[in-house]
């Protein structure tokens, strides 16, 4: 049905997908599903969200193993993390997986941020291809575009259905919306 829609990508084990009350079998399930549902026709973003590096790593290679075309990883939650403890977590997942890695801003949710300057550090790995952000703050996705823009293999993404408009006038490459 999504297909047919005309979407370009399915996102499936996120925040709307209710990733935090699923345990690594039912993501397992969910992401060979979409993956053999999809066959080949768009590609699927996976969800390997977790508290901890670790259990991040181990969701990401999980989702590799289920052979998704990319992930996006979520800023952990329930910790408040420094600016370089992100680097270190994100710059870890990457150097765990050959899948491009989108990051995901969503402080209401998680209430840790990612700042534009350790976007624009982090896009510099060679498979950290973009960031979702559901921040709501214009302000930020514009900087994140600003501080990135220069790099043909990063993509800013909104995350939020009421700022698609005004961030793709900006210059955001697209959105992924529930």
């Amino acid at each position: 049905h999504l297909i047919d829609g005309g979407v370009h990508g399915l996102f499936v084990a996120g925040t709307t997908g209710e990733f935090y009350g699923l345990d690594p079998d039912e993501k397992r399930a969910i992401y060979m599903t979409a993956v053999d549902e999809v066959k080949g026709r768009v590609p699927v973003y996976a969800g390997t969200n977790g508290i901890t590096t670790r259990e991040t790593v181990m969701l990401t290679q999980l989702a590799e193993e289920c052979m998704v075309d990319a992930i996006s990883v979520l800023t952990p939650m329930f910790i408040a993390p420094a600016q370089a403890q992100l680097i270190r977590h994100y710059t870890t997942i990457a150097e765990n997986t050959s899948l491009p890695l989108i990051l995901y801003n969503n402080p209401p949710k998680t209430s840790v941020h990612l700042e534009p300057e350790t976007v624009a550090e982090l896009a510099e790995i060679p498979n950290i291809a973009g960031i979702k952000d559901s921040s709501g703050d214009m302000t930020v996705t514009a900087e994140y575009i600003r501080l990135t823009r220069h790099n043909d293999n990063f993509s800013v993404l909104t995350g939020r259905d009421t700022l698609i408009y005004g961030a793709l006038c900006y210059g955001a490459t697209g959105s992924v919306s529930s």
